[in-house]
């Protein structure tokens, strides 16, 4: 009990010096209260003051002057804290880490952490987090399907910490939410084989329905593409799509929902001898390095992921406007390759 609440005070110790000096009440180089003064303020014990105190040294925000006290760290020496959440092996890590680093120098340490955890080990970690390692925020990309389940998970450590969705987020929060624009995503593929002429174009994808990012593709394919047609245009086959193919005269186009289920269904046709893209053009959804390690390369809409990690890290820097909620969404670009005509 004793070490929970010892824990609790450091935090508001911490985030007071902080809310000061973001405030510009303490400049770069200035000198903060004495420790005596703080212990005061807060009814602390000395060391408990000083262990708040060392904290942020560690972090880079203060700067310790033997004899004389603490001193405001210059802005450039700040060392920012942030732990991500995620699938470490998603596609959209590396991306999305680059943009997040891009230009930062080396003011800012990423810790990217196994969301895939059971409850008992995540909340231990998050206790981690704020208690000891004084993250600054934690950055949330939830499983597909289960980002209201990991928001109510989250909820109670909102009081002690920021937190930003990345990628998926629950439908009410109001907590930052940096979202890569699937819809587009979509839409970008259908006109595309509009403009080169192909008629018949089909949605593949072997996933099963996530109330998600995959069921928002799916309704905005149907939506773009259904209204003139009375077949299930969505397919899990890859064989029932070998069967169309063989059956039509002209070229046909194929969404596929994400980089794994193009290569998929890549090396399927071409066991089967259908020429790519003389029979049939292949776009995938994620721009991943694995496009390029197949022949022919695919054809991909890159989502933003590294654009959606800068605009993170300029909301870590407090650049992005504090609009409430802040939601940002990325502009996704096609990539064209060998797999389109």
């Amino acid at each position: 009990m004793t070490a929970s609440i010892s824990q609790s005070l450091k935090e508001r110790i911490r985030n007071w010096i902080l809310a000061k000096i973001q405030d510009g009440k303490w400049l770069p180089g200035e000198k903060i209260s004495s420790i005596n003064q703080i212990a005061l303020e807060f009814d602390a014990s000395r060391e408990t003051v000083r262990l708040s105190l060392e904290n942020l040294v560690q972090r880079g925000v203060l700067v310790p002057k033997q004899g004389m006290g603490y001193f405001v760290a210059s802005q450039s020496g700040i060392n920012l804290r942030v732990a991500l959440l995620c699938k470490i092996d998603g596609v959209y890590v590396k991306p999305i880490y680059q943009g997040l680093v891009d230009e930062s120098g080396e003011n800012i340490s990423i810790q990217i952490n196994e969301i895939r955890q059971p409850k008992k080990a995540l909340t231990a970690l998050l206790e981690d987090f704020i208690t000891r390692q004084a993250i600054d925020r934690i950055l949330v990309i939830p499983e597909p399907g289960k980002e209201e389940e990991t928001d109510a998970f989250l909820r109670p450590f909102k009081r002690r910490i920021q937190i930003g969705w990345i990628d998926k987020a629950p439908a009410k929060t109001k907590d930052p939410v940096f979202l890569c624009d699937y819809k587009t995503c979509v839409n970008i593929v259908v006109d595309n084989y509009r403009t080169t002429n192909i008629e018949q174009v089909y949605y593949y994808s072997r996933n099963p329905e996530d109330h998600s990012v995959f069921t928002t593709m799916r309704k905005t394919f149907r939506k773009a593409i259904s209204k003139n047609s009375n077949s299930n245009l969505v397919i899990s086959d890859w064989q029932h799509l070998l069967s169309i193919i063989n059956r039509q005269n002209k070229p046909i186009g194929i969404l596929a929902e994400s980089d794994i289920e193009a290569i998929f269904l890549l090396s399927r046709l071409k066991s089967n001898n259908i020429k790519i893209p003389q029979q049939v053009s292949i776009i995938s959804c994620d721009n991943s390095e694995i496009t390029e390690l197949v022949t022919p390369t695919i054809t991909s809409v890159d989502p933003g992921f590294i654009e959606v990690g800068r605009k993170v890290r300029n909301w870590i820097n407090g650049e992005v406007e504090n609009s409430t909620p802040i939601k940002f969404y990325s502009t996704p670009i096609l990539i064209k390759k060998e797999s389109s005509i």
